[in-house]
């Protein structure tokens, strides 16, 4: 594993680019994300890419120690699924970020640039802009990636192993599952509910197996790079590094959780319904099912009432509100109780979708 640390600086990668014979005219760290150090660099011809570097602690919290081997996956998932989305969806205007080179000694990944702005910047900042067309495009284009990836897999040795995976993925994507107790305690529910979803869904992250997931599916992590004005854009969708297989419904679950409290907070714009009703029409002939609507389900409910206690949607009462709201999923789904999924906020406006007329 890399020790190096001088890539945490724009001063460090000025000079590993200027010891690889790498022209450039400007290097500016890119705000945003806890995690990683992320510069753009100007080439001399005026174009543009992106070296993102994992260092082995957070940018953010620097005694928070995190696992370098994140970014290999990220590597990995980049090569191999373009040229499968380039035949499952040719003309989507939404695409995964070009690969340039990987330098893995260093975790020192180049890729190209997909823009300044990320769409829940977008949602709320640029009233021009077709919310509903994007939900349906990124509906379709993760069925796209879901789909061509059952096949796919994530080993790092190029051998066909569809049992690879990224244990950092998982650990990761299991955090609030693990944790949801504390947010229902705080909250006034049982925190047995939370210990209950976390043994029974939970676990279930490290042996589910059905596609390559992004990971962190999210308005945050889609770029938008503006070609008509303000009006119309390419979708860029980044942040590969908890990549693993698993189960689609995850994907789904959180891009929906994120895209509600969107429409709930940021104006109504629609995306949670043009997004679920896109996937589910890209998705029909596989016929999802409801244990699938049921696992949605879960993800999104943990989602609801985890995230908002720590990142702020709204004042304390309407906290209160949003975990209220992802605990009555969280029991319908434990309880199968079909009726109270089709009249909840995840799923009222396109139950008949999901779960049939």
């Amino acid at each position: 594993m890399a020790t190096s640390t001088s890539l945490t600086s724009i001063e460090g990668l000025r000079s590993y680019l200027d010891a690889k014979s790498i022209e450039y005219t400007d290097i500016t760290l890119v705000s945003g994300g806890y995690t990683n150090y992320v510069y753009r660099v100007t080439r001399s011809d005026g174009s543009t890419r992106i070296y993102k570097h994992a260092a082995g602690a957070s940018r953010t919290t620097a005694d928070l120690a995190l696992d370098q081997g994140r970014m290999d996956y990220e590597d990995r998932v980049l090569e191999i699924l373009p040229p499968l989305l380039a035949k499952e969806i040719p003309d989507s205007r939404v695409h995964a970020p070009q690969w340039y080179s990987y330098d893995k000694e260093e975790k020192l990944l180049c890729i190209g640039d997909g823009g300044n702005s990320n769409l829940k910047d977008a949602y709320t900042n640029n009233p021009n802009i077709d919310v509903a067309r994007i939900g349906k495009d990124l509906g379709e284009w993760i069925a796209a990636v879901h789909k061509c990836s059952i096949r796919t897999t994530l080993s790092l040795d190029d051998t066909e192993d569809l049992k690879a995976n990224s244990s950092i993925s998982i650990n990761l994507c299991r955090y609030a599952y693990a944790n949801l107790h504390v947010a229902l305690k705080e909250y006034g529910h049982r925190p047995e509910l939370a210990e209950y979803i976390n043994n029974t869904f939970g676990s279930q992250l490290a042996v589910e197996n059905e596609c390559i997931c992004h990971g962190d599916y999210w308005p945050g992590n889609i770029l938008l790079d503006y070609r008509d004005g303000e009006k119309d854009a390419n979708l860029t969708v980044v942040d590969w590094e908890i990549t693993r297989r698993g189960t689609s419904a995850t994907d789904v679950g959180q891009f929906s959780a994120e895209a509600w409290l969107l429409d709930r907070f940021r104006g109504g714009r629609g995306l949670l319904p043009a997004f679920l009703n896109a996937y589910a029409g890209a998705r029909k002939k596989d016929d999802l099912g409801k244990e699938w609507v049921r696992r949605m389900a879960v993800h999104w409910g943990v989602h609801i009432a985890f995230w908002p206690t720590s990142v702020e949607w709204t004042d304390r009462e309407g906290t209160q509100k949003l975990v209220d709201i992802g605990v009555s999923v969280l029991q319908a789904a434990v309880d199968a109780n079909w009726e109270q999924l089709r009249n909840s906020e995840l799923l009222k406006d396109v139950a008949d979708v999901y779960l049939g007329p």
